[in-house]
């Protein structure tokens, strides 16, 4: 018997393109500079290139599937907005995230990452609905992060949930691989071999983000968090995180 999965909406070519452009790891947001702890596991010998594709599957699975969560939520939010009565809603939504990232480290690069990105699409969309959102983080000070900013922006373009969610792992993980490949003895093609060997973990993260309200979502990633926490400490750092 096959499962029944939910139809899932597909966005016109203009839309598509817009996320594809958003979702490129080379949008200049900060992202180069943030290993969010994986520095750390290197330098501590935790973690090696023969271990990497792994770990990154473990990674999807449980802080992917938050992250997603955050995005799924926010996304639907802007979809079914009436562009003026959510943002107070989309800012507590990116205070729960914010609670659910144990490391100061990684919480303030994610909140670096965010900002960046809701001022660049914003100012290069010239949606309304992410203009007044980055007016809003700007005249309270609120701190934002990267998944739901993603997931505002990509609603602001009618992009279905999921479809957002699974770009933005793409997104998040080619961007880690992309630390590791400075970190670890990882070539392009092995990159590449273990971004399309992670496909079933990014699914399985979407699908895990879509069942659970992001409020009730959650993420155990002990050792990353510890990591995370001593990089400051390191003798040597290639990263800000």
């Amino acid at each position: 018997m096959q499962n029944i999965v939910d139809p899932v909406e597909i966005p016109s070519l203009g839309a598509l393109l817009r996320l594809q452009q958003l979702a490129d790891s080379s949008l200049p947001v900060g992202g180069a500079a943030h290993s969010f702890g994986i520095e750390s596991l290197v330098d501590a010998r935790l973690l090696s290139a023969d271990s990497l594709e792994m770990f990154l599957g473990d990674y999807l699975t449980e802080a992917g599937a938050l992250e997603a969560s955050y995005c799924i939520s926010s996304c639907n939010l802007a979809r079914g907005s009436v562009r003026h009565d959510i943002i107070p809603e989309w800012l507590q939504c990116n205070t729960e995230l914010a609670a659910r990232k144990l490391s100061r480290e990684s919480r303030e690069a994610s909140a670096a990452m965010g900002r960046r990105f809701l001022n660049l699409s914003a100012r290069i969309s010239g949606l309304e609905l992410l203009l007044q959102a980055s007016d809003a983080v700007r005249e309270s000070r609120a701190e934002v992060h990267l998944a739901p900013c993603f997931g505002l922006a990509a609603g602001s373009l009618g992009i279905d949930a999921r479809i957002a969610a699974a770009a933005y792992l793409q997104q998040s993980i080619t961007t880690l691989l992309s630390c590791c490949q400075r970190l670890l003895p990882v070539g392009q093609t092995r990159a590449q071999e273990i971004l399309w060997a992670l496909e079933p973990y990014k699914l399985h993260a979407v699908e895990r983000g879509s069942a659970i309200p992001a409020a009730r979502a959650s993420s155990f990633t002990p050792l990353v968090d510890v990591m995370s926490c001593r990089h400051a400490n390191l003798y040597t750092r290639l990263f800000i995180s």
